[in-house]
């Protein structure tokens, strides 16, 4: 399964102008999230969990002395906040990347009902 960092990576948006991939990937999220309203909270819950996850090993690295030297048991706040940064960023990716495979029967849906809207974009 590859991983499509934007939107312009993804094979049903390639072909497509920038104002016109803007608009199907909000027609997109849209219908995805009123048809499972539950897609938003797992979405979320990729992000905050991977700052949650990132911050507590940011926090043991500081406690147990593995992080960068000036990181003492008294200056284990930044440590912990670039655990939570990696965490959020980790998270984040892989949110991006399960919520573009939700999607792209969504994105197929979208070009065919609104073909001749998305013509007006270019």
């Amino acid at each position: 399964m590859k991983i499509y960092l934007g939107t312009f990576w993804i094979p049903e948006l390639k072909p497509l102008t920038k104002p016109q991939r803007k608009a199907v990937y909000q027609c997109a999220l849209e219908a995805l999230f009123a048809e499972q309203p539950s897609t938003l909270r797992t979405c979320n819950l990729w992000v905050f969990g991977g700052i949650g996850v990132g911050a507590l090993a940011g926090g043991l690295a500081a406690v147990w002395g593995i992080s960068w030297p000036m990181a003492g048991l008294g200056k284990t706040l930044p440590v912990v906040i670039a655990g939570g940064l990696a965490g959020a960023l980790a998270g984040n990716l892989l949110g991006t990347h399960w919520i573009h495979g939700k999607l792209r029967p969504y994105f197929r849906r979208v070009l065919e009902e609104r073909k001749e809207e998305l013509e007006h974009l270019k």
